[in-house]
């Protein structure tokens, strides 16, 4: 079950490292036919932030032997599902993130409802 939760954060992770480097002016990407020119994204720290500490916390997880104490899951529940300033909480602000942030969005709201749900079978 731990397996399939930190799987959920790294993929959450992922789709908020997409917005955690500034961007490269001039920058291109190859679309698998040729160099484009790169998607523009803003910064955004707040993602660099979450994507940082839901590494972490899928690390702590994986690398401990022992099941997830209580004390553990009640921090994880805030963390992630609690109110104001938690994870749950976090949503890019589509005018300012630019390209992807619509998507991104509704990745990270079907991400924690499955988060959620793996949660609650720890």
């Amino acid at each position: 079950m731990t397996q399939a939760f930190t799987g959920l954060l790294r993929k959450a992770a992922a789709v908020l490292s997409e917005f955690s480097e500034p961007p490269s002016v001039g920058a291109s990407r190859w679309d698998g036919t040729a160099y484009s020119a790169s998607d523009q994204r803003a910064f955004d720290p707040f993602a660099a932030k979450w994507s940082a500490a839901l590494s972490a916390v899928a690390e702590m997880i994986e690398r401990q032997s022992a099941p997830l104490t209580p004390q553990q899951k009640a921090y994880l529940d805030r963390l992630l599902f609690g109110g104001m300033g938690s994870f749950n909480d976090f949503v890019f602000d589509e005018r300012r993130a630019g390209t992807g942030a619509e998507r991104a969005n509704q990745d990270l709201n079907e991400l924690r409802r499955m988060l959620f749900e793996e949660f609650r079978r720890l």
